[in-house]
C-alpha cells in the first residue's frame, strides 16, 4: 500500500560547526534517545518529514542537511565525505546529542560510518535505508559515475546530467513500483535547490569524492564485525544504483543485523514510509531497553 504524501519538514535551526552554517532540524523530547537522519543525494531533511513526524513521538529526531544542500547555506570550501562525517559530528554535539543512532540513506552511509569508525562510543544502533557499504551492492547504473571518475573532461557530460532537473526527478523515481507515488514538491525543492547558486558545484565536488568511499568498504565492514551494533538494512529492493546485495552486505558483516527487503525503489520512503517508521521504531526499542 503507498504511503501517505510527507509532511512539511520542521523548521531549521542554523548551527555553525568549525565555521561552517549547517541547518539541523529537530524534533521530538530531547530527553529522550536520538536518532539522527542523515540525507542522501540530492536531498536533505526535507525527504524525511513523514519520518521525522512518526519518530518523533516516542524518539529525539535530528535530521541536519550537508553543507550546501537544502537549507544550508553554500560552504565557502569544497566539501569531501571525510569533512561532512566531522561537520555531522559537530552538529550533534552543538545541538546537545551525545549518544545517537544513525538512520543512513545514499551518502548517509559513508558518512555515518566514517562517524561510527571516529566515535564508535556515540552509536547506539545503525539503520542503512539504501546506504551501501560493498561492493556487490553497487548497481550498474553506477558504471558511468566510475567512467568519469578515470575521465573526468570525458564524461562530464553524464554528471551534468545527472544534476540536471531531469536527473533528480530520475533518481527520486528510481524502482518505484507506482510512479504516481512521487511527491513532486519533493522532487521539485531539490530542483530548485540545484539551480541555486554554488549549490551544483557542491553536489559535483561530493559525486566525485564518492570515489573514495569504495576503498573503505572492506574497513567499514571489518568495524561492523568488531562492534556489531543493532542493525537495520531496511532496502527498497528495485533501487537500480544499490542493489539488494548491498542489503544483504550488512548481515554478512554482522550475523545479528535485520535485513528487510522493500518492494519499492531508492527513496523507499516515498511508498514505505509506514513500515519503515514501524521497523525503525522497533529497533531503536531494543537497543535503548
Amino acid at each position: 500500500m503507498t504511503s501517505p504524501k510527507p509532511a512539511e519538514p520542521a523548521a531549521s535551526t542554523i548551527v555553525e560547526v568549525d565555521g561552517v552554517a549547517i541547518a539541523v532540524h529537530l524534533a521530538g523530547d530531547p530527553d529522550r534517545p536520538a536518532i539522527a537522519l542523515l540525507p542522501g543525494h540530492p536531498s536533505g531533511a526535507h525527504a524525511y518529514a513523514g519520518l521525522i513526524d512518526r519518530l518523533a513521538t516516542s524518539w529525539r529526531v535530528v535530521a541536519p542537511d550537508y553543507p550546501g544542500y537544502a537549507a544550508s547555506p553554500v560552504p565557502g570550501e569544497s566539501p569531501t565525505f571525510d569533512r561532512l562525517a566531522k561537520l555531522m559530528a559537530g552538529t550533534f554535539d552543538a545541538v546537545g546529542i551525545q549518544r545517537t543512532a544513525l538512520y543512513m540513506f545514499d551518502f548517509g552511509a559513508p558518512v555515518g560510518m566514517r562517524i561510527a569508525e571516529a566515535q564508535p562510543g556515540r552509536i547506539t544502533a545503525l539503520v542503512s535505508q539504501n546506504g551501501n557499504i560493498a561492493m556487490e551492492g553497487l548497481g550498474e547504473p553506477l558504471g558511468p559515475l566510475a567512467q568519469w571518475w578515470a575521465d573526468r573532461a570525458g564524461h562530464q557530460a553524464t554528471i551534468d546530467a545527472f544534476l540536471s532537473a531531469d536527473g533528480t526527478r530520475m533518481q527520486w523515481a528510481a524502482g518505484l513500483r507506482e510512479p504516481a507515488a512521487l511527491d513532486e514538491a519533493a522532487v521539485q525543492r531539490d530542483v530548485d535547490f540545484l539551480a541555486e547558486p554554488g549549490r551544483r558545484a557542491v553536489a559535483e565536488a561530493l559525486l566525485w569524492d564518492y570515489q573514495t568511499n569504495p576503498p573503505r568498504y572492506l574497513q567499514w565492514q571489518a568495524w561492523l564485525a568488531e562492534h556489531r551494533p543493532p542493525t537495520l538494512a531496511i532496502w527498497g529492493a528495485r533501487d537500480p544504483f544499490f542493489v539488494p546485495a548491498g542489503a544483504e552486505a550488512w548481515r554478512t558483516s554482522n550475523p545479528s543485523a535485520e535485513v528487510i527487503l522493500l518492494d519499492t525503489g531508492h527513496f523507499a520512503l516515498v511508498e514505505e514510509l509506514d513500515a519503515i517508521a514501524t521497523y525503525v521504531g522497533r529497533l531503536l526499542t531494543a537497543a535503548n531497553a
